[in-house]
């Protein structure tokens, strides 16, 4: 379970006790070793530090492109309320997490839709080959995840 509650860090006593964090830095990707560094420099002036997660938000525009939708498609969602957002001003904006869990989500859909379907046909005898046949066939072209 996440939880999304903020820590406040205060200074050590002996700023000694930082120093194993500057010989860290070193070895850290440059946007983590610029957040760790500003980390220490507050808490080696003697400053606390607050640390809090934040969601990355994306604009209507960039959840549409991910969905692979229309940006008309992805109002009428936000509007059905299929898709949560919030709007802190004239925008809207959508939680990169929630995206992805609706991606996730719609491709089960269809995954089970499609399996459906063909389970159908084959049983009706609309179709000559083995479901399985069909699924390899799908999964080995790139279609079944290029809807995602």
């Amino acid at each position: 379970m996440k939880t999304t509650t903020s820590h406040t860090v205060l200074p050590p006593e002996d700023l000694g006790d930082l120093t194993p964090l500057n010989t860290l830095l070193p070895s850290l990707p440059p946007g983590i070793r610029e957040g760790v560094g500003t980390f220490v420099d507050a808490l080696s002036r003697g400053d606390a530090v607050r640390i809090e997660p934040v969601s990355t938000m994306l604009s209507t525009t960039q959840a549409a492109e991910i969905l692979n939708i229309s940006l008309t498609t992805l109002v009428k969602l936000l509007e059905e309320g299929k898709l949560p957002y919030e709007q802190p001003n004239v925008h809207r904006l959508v939680r990169l997490e929630d995206v992805l869990t609706y991606k996730k989500e719609r491709s089960r859909k269809r995954t089970a839709y499609f399996q459906d379907s063909m389970r159908q046909a084959e049983e009706t005898g609309i179709l000559q080959e083995e479901i399985s046949d069909y699924t390899a066939a799908l999964k080995s072209s790139g279609i079944e995840d290029s809807h995602d």
